[in-house]
């Protein structure tokens, strides 16, 4: 009897052993899928959360109003433009978007707006903000209401994602940054305001987020296959490879392939294009010619020489049907190539910006489509 009782023992501390081996190993294995994108468990942010909700912008979430007339911002709130520093004077073009409309990677010279205004001759205030979707850039564009003939809404291909989030944190497990977001309710547009939630429910925002946060699509343990990374780690790694990022590299596509495709259960695409509908609508109702201009990152050249077509396809089609003014620098882009890769246009292959010439290249987009469509010149 007492044989067997210690054969109990034994198995029970080689199972305890066994299982505590295997949850380690999870957890590793959930750590460097974190580092992926793939699972979420957040970078601690080096502002505290008080801090960030006492100086975030109340309607957009970011940039912090404080910024304007500080480092490369000037006091309107645009990013400086060498070509015309003086902000009083008058804009002929204003630019909003993200990163790359900001010129991320490069100086303000070279910038896409700075370039633009050199080649117009006259000044473009550029409103883009890093990491901003379509619908932060359009409530950017309401809220400044800058004076300017044209007003370009730059939209990059991996917007589309950001579209239907709104804690950047899902996407990137770095930023501490929540945002609004716009849904299409009875075919109309919806504001679903930025979040405001308390320190103690942000940091439980992993279990929290779908009382919280019912609305952002990339929630862990909502549709998007997004999980957090929390015991038994084991079954959040293996729970992981459902999520939507994986499901893209087994179709061997681009990570936001899937959200442009009509009828998709995140709605991103009939979001999108009602967000660019009403900047048309608003920059019409302000006398402003619109346009909207569609950057492509480098999974989309690379598409587009393999297929012939490019990923956001679906998109073009759908702002070319509502009759949304658009210029897209695929094509453009790829032409300036010629026989280079498409990833001499971009500082590194993944996850960068435009090298100077791609910038260059982009205001020549713009530039073209301005001067065809006569779009500088004033109407009765």
């Amino acid at each position: 009897m007492a044989q067997s009782g210690n054969n109990v023992w034994k198995y029970a501390v080689l199972v305890l052993i066994v299982g505590a081996s295997v949850e380690a190993l999870g957890f590793v294995a959930g750590k460097v899928l974190a580092q992926q994108g793939l699972l979420y468990d957040p970078v601690p942010a080096a502002t505290s959360y008080t801090t960030y909700l006492a100086e975030r912008d109340p309607l957009l979430g970011w940039p912090a109003p404080a910024t304007r007339g500080h480092g490369e911002i000037d006091a309107t709130g645009s990013r400086l433009v060498p070509a015309y520093p003086d902000p009083a004077t008058r804009n002929c073009v204003a630019i909003f978007g993200d990163s790359f409309t900001w010129g991320e990677e490069v100086s303000p010279e070279d910038a896409y707006g700075n370039v633009l205004a050199r080649a117009l001759g006259c000044r473009v205030a550029n409103f883009g903000v890093g990491g901003y979707g379509t619908d932060q850039a359009l409530l950017r564009y309401e809220q400044l209401q800058p004076e300017a003939r044209v007003i370009v809404l730059g939209f990059f291909s991996d917007d589309i994602v950001r579209d239907v989030n709104q804690d950047r944190a899902f996407l990137n497990n770095r930023s501490l940054g929540l945002k609004p977001r716009f849904r299409v309710t009875n075919g109309a547009l919806e504001l679903v305001p930025l979040p405001t939630m308390t320190e103690d429910q942000y940091a439980h925002i992993g279990t929290l987020a779908a009382t919280l946060l019912p609305y952002d699509y990339f929630r862990p343990g909502g549709p998007s296959g997004l999980v957090a990374l929390r015991f038994p780690f084991t079954i959040s790694a293996i729970r992981a490879l459902w999520q939507y990022r994986v499901r893209a590299a087994l179709r061997h596509e681009a990570s936001y392939a899937e959200f442009y495709r009509p009828g998709n259960s995140s709605g991103a695409l009939e979001v999108t294009v009602a967000i660019m509908r009403r900047f048309v609508a608003t920059a019409k109702g302000r006398g402003q010619a619109p346009l909207v201009l569609l950057i492509p990152d480098v999974k989309d050249l690379e598409w587009l020489r393999a297929h012939g077509t490019l990923p956001y396809q679906p998109l073009i089609d759908s702002l070319s049907a509502n009759a949304v003014p658009f210029v897209s620098a695929a094509q453009s882009l790829n032409g300036y190539l010629g026989a280079k890769p498409p990833c001499a246009l971009y500082f590194r292959c993944r996850g960068s910006h435009f090298r100077p010439d791609g910038y260059r290249e982009l205001a020549k987009v713009v530039e073209r489509a301005i001067q065809e469509r006569g779009l500088l010149q004033v109407h009765p």
